[in-house]
């Protein structure tokens, strides 16, 4: 006999929230890095196809990046925001003593 888990629906409404987001941040980052490699290609490379291709690539590489840090934040470099929220309050307490 299966075991089933209770998921709270508050889980199931963030992890829609998240990859809402990450959706609309490929969408976006995509379209901005297409409209920039259209532009340079026409206006600086006379008409070649890397500058779309390249720009491209570097929106979807980018909204990739911000997407592993949606998900799962506890894998990336660096510390959390939060952290770095809490470091400067602790070094903006301490210089006003």
């Amino acid at each position: 006999m299966a075991v089933e888990r209770n998921i709270p629906s508050e889980e199931i409404v963030q992890d829609k929230a998240s990859f809402d987001q990450a959706t609309a941040n490929l969408l976006v980052k995509t379209g901005l890095g297409l409209s920039i490699g259209i532009v340079a290609s026409a206006l600086l490379f006379k008409r070649r196809m890397w500058p779309v291709t390249f720009f491209t690539g570097a929106g979807v590489g980018a909204a990739y990046a911000d997407a592993q840090r949606i998900f799962d934040s506890s894998k990336t470099l660096g510390k959390p925001a939060t952290s770095y929220a809490a470091a400067s309050a602790a070094v903006s307490k301490g210089s006003k003593a």
